[in-house]
């Protein structure tokens, strides 16, 4: 029912050259970034607003984060020795980087924008340090400014060709927006610069998204266990690219255990819950949906899926929560966040029923991401709005990328049986 999240991102940082897995935190990236609130676009309109100020005491203004999180306790200890040490690129930098690991893991991107300010001072020169301008770059690209974030990997690539970190993001990005050869050629420089075990993940994921699942599977099968050194998260990466990937091929069966075994690395990772709730309600499975999304109704992806399973079940809450995910998007488009077109374009689907809605959402998501999340929603729009010339790029994508999914091949075929009815149509006399 529900678009899967973007191209599955990355949580390495800072790979040895000799390839081995490196055990320090991850860094994020795209993609399934499903990323937003204040900080965006639109932040310096609201600023000019009147001050909201509640009627009620007992009003929740915000929820913050607990401090019994490991999480939490780890950058509020960056924090506080960044505060002692305020000029210290490093520190800095670890500190940003672990705000930016908080956003990605639970969908909160207040912390990306805490990441922005602690490297701003630094940003302001005219050569940022590389370390600063990879997580400005990382964190462009998780607001979805593809194009900013591109050139700003260009200039860090530009000062140092070697960096492997560089090259994933920009192979992500190239991957997430369409461009399968840009992002062939970032995989083969981070093959070069990063290792085997680098190069053979960009390579498989590269392959999975042009129509060679089966060898994706092959090369993932090589990296599956990446050494006793890799952190959780590294291993919940590569189950989650498994998962995908054996959707892609048709076995769901397979996929599950690989979500499962995901989910046993990093059980509170946001995207990937996600990602297995998305597969669960294609398997008609809402109930597994609710249970597995359970008490997690402040993150916005976690709620969109919880509100897809309770529609599905017609369950007495499902209207009224709806309506609440409903005031989570305009509050969204008011701040000028569009980040989450694509979700946004299958609740107007899916929930709302409003297909003319749903495929200009689409139509608008298309400019920036090309994802087979997004390919699907286009497709899913323009047949429920009987406009199949509309998805004519999308169809143009499918032949140029040749990738093959099981619930994008239906999709297409239909469009363009309806469009060579509709052109034999209008020919007669």
């Amino acid at each position: 029912m529900a678009a899967r999240p973007s191209a599955r991102q990355s949580p390495l940082r800072g790979v040895p050259a000799d390839g081995q897995v490196a055990t320090r935190r991850r860094f994020g990236g795209v993609s399934r970034t499903l990323l937003m609130l204040a900080w965006l676009p639109g932040l310096a309109l609201a600023q000019t607003r009147a001050p909201y100020i509640p009627a009620r005491a007992d009003v929740v203004l915000q929820h913050v984060p607990p401090t019994t999180d490991p999480r939490v306790r780890h950058f509020e200890q960056l924090r506080a020795e960044f505060v002692r040490h305020p000029h210290d690129t490093q520190r800095a930098v670890a500190l940003a980087q672990s705000y930016i690991d908080y956003a990605r893991s639970t969908g909160d991107a207040r912390f990306l924008g805490r990441a922005m300010a602690v490297i701003e001072p630094w940003m302001k020169g005219p050569s940022p340090p590389i370390p600063v301008a990879l997580v400005h770059a990382t964190v462009q690209q998780s607001r979805h400014f593809f194009d900013a974030s591109r050139k700003e990997l260009g200039a860090i690539l530009a000062r140092d060709p070697g960096n492997a970190q560089a090259w994933l993001t920009l192979a992500t990005v190239e991957m997430v927006q369409g461009d399968m050869d840009a992002a062939n050629r970032a995989c083969v420089k981070l093959a070069n610069s990063g290792g085997d075990f680098m190069g053979i993940v960009c390579t498989a994921s590269l392959r999975s998204l042009t129509g060679r699942a089966g060898q994706a599977q092959a090369l993932l099968g090589l990296v599956e266990d990446p050494g006793p050194k890799a952190p959780p998260e590294v291993r919940a990466w590569v189950e989650g690219l498994l998962a995908d990937n054996a959707i892609r091929l048709g076995n769901p069966a397979l996929a599950e255990q690989h979500f499962k075994q995901a989910l046993q690395w990093t059980p509170g990772d946001n995207f990937l819950l996600a990602d297995y709730a998305d597969f669960l309600l294609d398997e008609q499975r809402p109930r597994d949906v609710i249970a597995l999304l359970q008490g997690d109704s402040a993150s916005d992806t976690s709620f969109l899926r919880q509100v897809y399973a309770e529609a599905a079940l017609g369950l007495p809450q499902a209207k009224a929560d709806a309506a609440a995910m409903a005031a989570r998007f305009a509050a969204m488009d008011a701040r000028g966040s569009h980040v989450f077109q694509r979700e946004q374009a299958g609740f107007a689907l899916h929930v709302q029923h409003d297909a003319p809605r749903a495929l200009a959402l689409a139509q608008q998501n298309w400019t920036v991401q090309r994802a087979p999340q997004d390919v699907r929603i286009y497709l899913e729009a323009a047949l429920a709005a009987n406009q199949p010339a509309a998805a004519a790029p999308v169809l143009d994508y499918l032949q140029q990328t040749h990738l093959r999914d099981p619930a994008i091949d239906p999709l297409a075929a239909r469009l363009r049986g309806q469009s060579v009815a509709q052109a034999t149509s209008g020919a007669r006399p």
